[in-house]
């Protein structure tokens, strides 16, 4: 299914564009660019990610596997479990989204991912370690957001080239955080869901700088609520800018620079195994981060209403508290349909 989507999207990208006015004032005005709706406004869209881990930090720098398994605290025995090391994690996230502008100035949106998580790792076994092993995979619907923005400000009442959305919403727990892997409770960050109620705050910033750039910058802060486990993930906020340049009527290329801060996670029940700091994977004190991204990018409108995206993101910088497996680099594929 996966191959098949990413097929479709490159040939997407492949198909002569449909002829309309170029320039990102035309696409305003044709709603074709984020960030100026009209009541009424809808679109539906789906995108593909994937992001690859296989790689563990120690506060910044990085720490290759055989360290870690020389380290003594992954080579001792703690509550009769032994240590456990991840060697790798693919996590790939398929995800409908779809939004209606309410009226002028009130957008709803919704997003529904479905979550496909894939493990190796490798564990301590009588004083030795085994050989890497690649854990059942973990699948299933994740958690639904519901969200909303208003536009508090805009530059012109006709076709106006800067705006600020101020909005919120709520995270659901839709996806399960109980999944089991031979009778015991699968990593919480492997989990399709958190079961948790998220509050998040959103706010925007567009602005047309020309015909041919075009500027936007947003931030997310999504605050962590305990399970029904009495486990809680850290606290994110996001911090993005991109800046657009319209190639063609038809086409748009664009970099991202993104701050994002992760805090760390509490497991006070030890629902999963968050207390045992020989296990990688499970330990709440190998949790969190600071990291800054680079996000080169495409934008294809191969007619009007239409945009296929592609966008590769890659840690420029990223820190954490002790050891950490960190993601390596993300991609991400989409199609969005405005009607």
């Amino acid at each position: 299914m996966v191959g098949k989507f990413l097929s479709a999207v490159l040939l997407t990208l492949a198909l002569p564009a449909a002829s309309f006015a170029g320039g990102f004032c035309c696409q305003v005005s044709t709603g074709d660019q984020s960030g100026f709706s009209k009541a009424g406004d809808k679109s539906l869209g789906v995108d593909y990610n994937y992001s690859l881990m296989d790689r563990v930090l120690s506060g910044g720098e990085e720490v290759s596997i055989s360290k870690l398994k020389a380290d003594p605290r992954f080579k001792r025995m703690v509550s009769g479990k032994g240590g456990s090391l991840p060697i790798s994690m693919d996590m790939q996230r398929i995800n409908l989204a779809g939004s209606y502008a309410v009226t002028d100035k009130l957008v709803m949106n919704v997003a529904v991912p479905w979550v496909i998580n894939d493990m190796t790792m490798t564990s301590l076994m009588a004083g030795s370690w085994g050989a890497d092993m690649k854990m059942n995979q973990v699948r299933g619907l994740g958690d639904v957001t519901l969200t909303g923005s208003y536009r508090v400000y805009q530059d012109k009442t006709d076709h106006p080239t800067s705006t600020v959305y101020l909005g919120g919403g709520l995270k659901l727990p839709t996806g399960t955080c109980s999944v089991n892997d031979n009778r015991k409770r699968v990593h919480a960050h492997m989990q399709p869901g958190t079961g948790s109620w998220d509050p998040i705050l959103l706010a925007s910033w567009s602005k047309v700088l020309s015909s041919s750039f075009f500027l936007q910058t947003d931030a997310k802060y999504q605050m962590a609520t305990a399970n029904g486990y009495g486990y809680s993930f850290g606290d994110t906020l996001n911090i993005g800018t991109d800046l657009k340049y319209n190639v063609a009527s038809y086409m748009n290329s664009s970099l991202g620079l993104s701050y994002f801060h992760s805090g760390q996670s509490d497991d006070p029940d030890n629902a999963y195994n968050g207390k045992y700091s020989n296990r990688l994977t499970d330990y709440v004190g190998y949790t969190g981060e600071d990291s800054l991204w680079i996000s080169p990018g495409i934008q294809v409108m191969p007619f009007s209403g239409c945009s296929v995206n592609v966008k590769f993101q890659y840690p420029i910088m990223c820190s954490v508290p002790d050891f950490e497996q960190v993601t390596t680099y993300r991609i991400t594929a989409g199609i969005t349909y405005s009607f």
